[in-house]
C-alpha cells in the first residue's frame, strides 16, 4: 500500500526548482550546471543562492527532528538504554556527527535543538510539550508578513509602550524587527541560532521557573530576527544574564579561575601563543590590539610582489600577488602589534610603534550604577560581567561609561562641522556596535564616520546623518551606491537595482535589549 502522506520536502524542492528555472537565461540557458549558473544574471544568481539557504535550513530542522526522534528511541534489546547508545554512539550529536560526516560541533548543535523541539510522550503515551516550544515555532517560515507585528518586548518591561502618533518615526524601547518595519516575513530562526539560545538559556534554567524561561525565549528570537549569528549569541547572553543577575558575580569568578595562557611551539618554528581570558581581562588586550592597530589602518604599509617575502602576501598562500602593491592583513598586524606591545614592556628603544592610549567602553544602567546590582558589557566583549567587575575595572584604567537609562544626549554639529567629534564617534560606536554593516565583525577602531548624505552636499555632522563603516564597506557605499537610512536609530542598507530590483532594506547596526 503506498502512503499517501506528503514528504517535508516537497515544498522545499518544488520552490528550489522554480527559482532555478526562472534564473535561467531564457536565451541561452546552458548545458550543464556549470554554463547554468555563468548565464545567470547577478540577481538571479543570489536569488539561487538565497534559496538555497531556505533549502538548507529546511533540511537542518528536519534532521534537528529525525535526531530528536532517534533520542526517545529505546534499545531494541531494551538493555543498552536507548537506540543512539545501541548503535554505538556516545551521544546524539557524535551520531549525527559521523553519520552526516560534520565537525562534532555541528553534530552537537543538530542534535540539541532537536531534543529541544521534539515533543516527548507522557506514561500514557500522551504527546507532551517539547522542552522549548517557542524556538520549535521560530525554526519554521513564517507565510505572512507581519504589517501590524507588536513591537519588541524588553524581559524586564511590564508594559507596553504606546505608539507615537500617526506618520511620527517613534518606537518602543528597544529597536524593531526587521520585519516589522518593512513588512517583509520573519525570517525563520537559523539552527545555529536556536542551538545557541537553547544553550544559554539552559545554563540558567536551574534558577528560574519554566514560565520565565519560556518568556526569555521569546525576547531572545523575537530580538534575534535577521541577527547574524554572532548577534544572536550576544542576545542570547545577555537575556541568560538577566535571568541569572544573582548568579553573575560567582560567574565572574569561576571565569577568572578558568583563565589560561598556553605557549607552544610548533613544528614550523612558529609559537603559538593561546590565551582563554574571562571578559575583563579580554576587554584590556582587545581595546590595547585595536587601539595599535586602528592608529596604522588609515597608513597601510605596503609590499612589492617582486621583492616581498611570501609571508607578507595576504591570502596566505605564501604566493606573490600579481597586481602591484598588496595590504599586510589585520591578523598579522595583530601580531606585530603584540610584539611591539612587549617590546616596550622589556624597555626596548628600538620598537617601531609608540603605545597608544587605550580607550574601554563599559555599558550600564544607573541602577546598576547605584546599587551595585545588575550586569554590564564591555565594547568589543559578548560576556557581560557583573557589578563587582566593572568596580574592578573603573579602579584599573581610564573608562569611559555609557549610561544606558534617561533621556540621551544628541550631538549635532550642523553643516559648520566637517569632521565628527570624539564625542560623537562614542556615540556612534554605542549605536552601531563597530562597522554597521550588517554580519561584519570589525570593532569601533577600525572604523570610518560616514556621512549618510555627503557634507559637500548639505550634510549635516550630526548622528542621525553619520554611521560607522569598515574601510571595505565604506567603498562599497561610495563604489556600488549602496544608500543608508537611519530609522528609529537603527541603520538600514538598500542596495542597488542590480544587486536586488526590489531593493529590499537590510538592517544593520547593534541589536540592543533595553536596559
Amino acid at each position: 500500500m503506498t502512503s499517501t502522506a506528503p514528504n517535508p520536502l516537497a515544498a522545499t524542492a518544488a520552490g528550489f526548482d522554480a527559482v532555478w528555472q526562472g534564473a535561467l537565461d531564457g536565451i541561452r540557458p546552458g548545458a550543464g550546471v556549470a554554463e547554468q549558473l555563468e548565464n545567470m544574471n547577478d540577481e538571479a544568481i543570489l536569488q539561487v543562492l538565497d534559496e538555497l539557504g531556505a533549502v538548507q535550513h529546511t533540511v537542518e530542522v528536519l534532521a534537528a527532528r529525525v535526531a530528536g526522534a532517534i533520542t526517545l528511541r529505546p534499545s531494541p534489546t531494551r538493555r543498552d538504554g536507548t537506540l543512539v547508545r545501541a548503535a554505538g554512539y556516545a551521544n546524539p550529536g557524535v551520531m549525527v556527527s559521523e553519520r552526516w560526516r560534520v565537525s562534532r560541533a555541528r553534530g552537537a548543535a543538530i542534535a540539541e535543538v532537536g531534543a529541544a523541539i521534539t515533543q516527548p510522550r507522557g506514561l500514557l503515551g500522551e504527546l507532551e510539550e517539547c522542552p522549548f516550544p517557542t524556538v520549535a515555532a521560530a525554526l519554521e517560515p513564517a507565510s505572512e508578513p507581519r504589517d501590524n507585528a507588536e513591537p519588541i518586548r524588553d524581559l524586564d518591561a511590564t508594559t507596553a509602550q504606546a505608539d507615537g502618533p500617526s506618520g511620527s518615526s517613534s518606537s518602543a524601547t528597544t529597536d524593531g524587527d526587521a520585519s516589522a518595519a518593512h513588512g517583509s516575513p520573519p525570517a525563520p530562526l537559523s539552527v545555529d541560532g536556536a542551538a545557541v539560545i537553547v544553550r544559554e538559556l539552559r545554563n540558567a534554567g536551574r534558577i528560574c521557573t519554566r514560565v520565565e524561561l519560556q518568556a526569555a525565549s521569546v525576547i531572545a528570537i523575537e530580538h534575534a530576527g535577521h541577527a547574524p549569528l554572532q548577534d544572536v549569541t550576544r542576545i542570547a547572553k545577555l537575556v541568560r544574564t538577566r535571568l541569572d543577575q544573582d548568579g553573575r558575580e560567582p560567574r565572574d569568578e569561576l571565569l577568572r579561575r578558568a583563565e589560561r595562557c598556553t605557549i607552544h611551539e610548533l613544528p614550523t618554528g612558529m609559537t603559538l601563543l593561546r590565551a582563554e581570558l574571562a571578559p575583563e581581562s579580554a576587554a584590556f588586550i582587545r581595546a590595547g590590539l585595536d587601539a595599535l592597530i586602528g592608529a596604522t589602518t588609515r597608513k597601510p604599509h605596503f609590499t612589492h610582489p617582486d621583492t616581498a617575502d611570501p609571508a607578507d602576501q595576504p591570502d596566505g598562500s605564501g604566493h606573490p600577488m600579481p597586481d602591484g602593491p598588496t595590504l599586510i592583513p589585520i591578523d598579522r598586524r595583530r601580531a606585530i602589534a603584540l610584539t611591539e606591545t612587549f617590546r616596550h614592556l622589556a624597555g626596548c628603544n628600538a620598537a617601531a610603534t609608540e603605545l597608544t592610549p587605550v580607550t574601554v567602553i563599559i555599558r550600564t544602567d544607573h541602577d546598576t550604577l547605584e546599587t551595585g546590582l545588575g550586569t554590564a558589557t564591555i565594547d568589543g566583549i559578548d560576556e557581560p560581567i557583573g557589578a563587582g567587575a566593572l568596580r574592578r575595572l573603573a579602579a584599573d584604567a581610564n573608562l569611559i561609561p555609557m549610561i544606558l537609562s534617561g533621556p540621551s544626549q544628541v550631538l549635532d554639529l550642523g553643516t559648520s562641522t566637517r569632521l565628527f567629534t570624539r564625542g560623537q564617534k562614542l556615540a556612534l560606536a554605542e549605536r552601531d556596535g563597530g562597522c554597521a554593516w550588517t554580519g561584519c565583525t570589525h570593532p569601533p577602531s577600525f572604523t570610518e564616520a560616514h556621512h549618510i548624505t555627503w557634507w559637500s552636499q548639505g550634510g549635516p555632522t550630526n548622528l542621525d546623518n553619520g554611521v560607522l563603516l569598515c574601510p571595505f564597506h565604506h567603498h562599497r557605499i561610495h563604489d556600488d551606491h549602496w544608500t543608508i537610512t537611519i530609522q528609529n536609530g537603527v541603520p538600514w542598507f538598500i542596495p542597488p537595482s542590480h544587486i536586488d530590483r526590489h531593493q529590499t532594506p537590510i538592517r544593520g547596526g547593534r541589536i540592543h535589549l533595553a536596559a
